[in-house]
């Protein structure tokens, strides 16, 4: 499949703009040609016939140059709109999936987006479309007169040659300066996400400093690329009124000698003048031109890893069979896999519970089951096809997923629940509620499911998030949901009501695998299984392996001593949260 590239599709639209800029530079050449032409025909004979003729036939031309011009900014302004239409849903779909390497993610790609858009539509790309043309002006000065053309030609030249000198000595500062400001953009969004716990520890002053640190670095180098630049430009300006005054001490010198008309003189002058703009227009721009640079290359890099799912095969509506063969995840830089060969298989109505240490591999695992973490090795499998050969967009239809932090969207715990789907039903809302036993705590809020839960949730208590969560994981019809420590902030009531919601779900014909550090939720799913250090140590059904934990420890070890040591620290846990639950009350959520 060929990578995607920023202006794939756009070819047609740039060469529009080529062909308008090709009719507007030809026409600037009316006021040198006017100008021409009333030296040598209306001064001469002193027609007046003549002037009207030639002055109407100029306006017409300026009136063609007009809309050519406007015609051309049109264009440009529209390709600006369609970059941004195009790659904008692209690169968000890539930034939602995950699939994007570490240096690209966050939003610093949709940045890249509006600064190519707002580069596309300033006046720099138009003085790059027309600096071409300047040796077109360049060739007719020479047409005029050797020396004209050879003070024209030195003159373009040494301005180029500026432009080639910006591209050195500004490349390096500009693109540390743009790293920088990334690495700054990232720290400011790692602070205003932790905002709470830095401001209640005390660590506010810490990382302002490191926020400060990587800003100043990008202030560092963008001073220094703008001094650069700023030299560069305004050298450019002085070759400029230079290469006037020279064309004209030469063009008056040429006059008295008789070897050109003054009609030329000025022509030149002004053709030297248009074609010089564009030129040193370029030069005074060149650091937005390097800036974009990197935001293509950025965004180019982005769109190959951008998977195309556009031409998969809709596949019928899974049965919801679950098959694991040999699962295993290895991250870029980490010796130790997060999971190594891990298999099973469940069918529908059947649930999982996941039981381990921290570090296990439970989440890295919940998290391959919905498609968000890649596989190095083996198969997910739904209804005996491969998770990576569903599309993304119907697969996720039947998938739903409970995570530990939950978040939730502005706006109301019915939209919330329906994730935002303005065609969701009202009933189908609520039906998810009720299978969640999230609906009596729902109307028992200050407006009931049209309450706003404010910022991320803000307005909701963490076991009111968790629970409220657990209803948009079952909304719709989910074939696969996955629970990652769904009792992590639930009280005892709310943990009974996960229960239930567990029981009514799987008896719908859903598969259901919950993580959890509490052994007393293996007794509401049908198998159970153990991770430890990434592999899945121990599978089947749960009241297997409850009896297996329920054993004392020197009949345990006699089958795996590190699951009957296991077994005794999580039972020790247990025990003491639900001391811990039993003196607070809970979470009343």
């Amino acid at each position: 499949m060929r990578t995607k590239k920023v202006f794939d599709g756009q070819h047609g639209l740039i060469g529009s703009i080529f062909v308008a800029s090709l009719f507007v530079n030809l026409l600037v050449l009316t006021a040198p040609l006017y100008m021409l032409q009333l030296f040598s025909r209306v001064l001469s004979s002193g027609s007046i016939s003549t002037l009207i003729a030639l002055t109407v036939g100029a306006a017409i031309a300026l009136v063609f140059y007009f809309c050519f011009d406007v015609l051309r900014q049109r264009l440009v302004a529209r390709l600006g709109t369609r970059l941004e239409a195009r790659l904008g849903p692209v690169i968000m779909t890539s930034i939602m999936e995950g699939n994007l390497p570490s240096e690209a993610q966050g939003i610093q790609p949709l940045r890249d987006i509006q600064s190519l858009r707002a580069f596309v539509t300033s006046p720099i790309l138009i003085a790059l479309l027309d600096a071409p043309w300047s040796i077109l002006f360049v060739g007719l000065i020479f047409a005029f007169d050797p020396a004209l053309g050879m003070v024209a030609l030195v003159g373009i030249a040494i301005l180029f040659g500026l432009g080639v000198v910006s591209e050195f000595v500004g490349r390096e500062p500009d693109k540390a300066a743009s790293d920088a400001s990334q690495d700054a953009t990232i720290a400011a969004d790692e602070m205003l996400t932790n905002a709470e716990i830095v401001h209640a520890m005390g660590g506010t002053r810490t990382q302002i400093e490191r926020w400060t640190l990587k800003s100043f670095s990008s202030i560092l180098f963008g001073t220094l690329a703008t001094d650069r630049m700023a030299a560069l430009t305004s050298l450019a300006k002085l070759v400029r009124m230079v290469m006037q005054i020279a064309i004209m001490a030469v063009g008056v010198l040429l006059v008295l000698q008789g070897q050109l008309s003054p009609g030329l003189m000025i022509a030149a002058s002004i053709l030297l003048g248009r074609a010089a703009a564009p030129v040193e227009q370029s030069v005074a721009g060149w650091r937005g031109l390097l800036q974009v640079r990197v935001n293509i290359q950025r965004l180019n890099a982005v769109l190959a890893y951008s998977a195309d799912v556009s031409d998969r095969l809709e596949l019928p509506e899974p049965d919801g069979r679950l098959s694991v063969e040999g699962a295993s995840v290895v991250l870029q830089g980490v010796q130790d896999p997060l999971l190594l060969d891990v298999t099973f298989s469940l069918e529908p109505g059947q649930s999982l519970g996941l039981i381990g240490p921290s570090g296990a591999g439970k989440t890295t695992l919940a998290r391959a089951l919905v498609g968000l973490q890649p596989l190095a090795r083996g198969h997910i499998r739904i209804d005996e096809v491969s998770l990576a050969d569903w599309s993304p967009e119907q697969i996720g239809m039947y998938t739903g997923f409970l995570p530990q932090r939950v978040e939730l969207f502005r706006g109301t715990i019915a939209e919330n629940i329906a994730l935002m789907d303005p065609d969701a039903q009202p009933s189908e809302i609520v039906a998810a509620a009720k299978l969640a036993e999230v609906h009596d705590l729902i109307v028992k809020l200050p407006g009931g499911y049209n309450a706003e839960v404010g910022d991320r949730g803000n307005n909701l208590s963490a076991g009111q998030r968790q629970r409220i969560g657990l209803a948009r994981a079952v909304f719709g019809n989910r074939k696969l949901i996955v629970l990652d420590e769904p009792n992590a902030n639930l009280d005892p009531e709310g943990e009974a009501a996960l229960a239930r919601a567990i029981r009514s779900v799987t008896a719908t014909g859903a598969i259901v695998v919950v993580i959890t550090h509490r052994m007393n939720l293996l007794r509401q799913v049908t198998h159970a299984g153990m991770m430890q250090e990434g592999r899945l140590v121990r599978f089947g059904e749960a009241k297997a392996i409850i009896d297996a934990a329920a054993k004392p420890i020197t009949d345990a070890s006699k089958d795996d001593p590190k699951v009957a040591v296991f077994h005794r620290r999580e039972k020790l846990v247990e025990d003491a949260g639900n001391n811990t639950e039993a003196q607070s009350g809970g979470d009343t959520a």
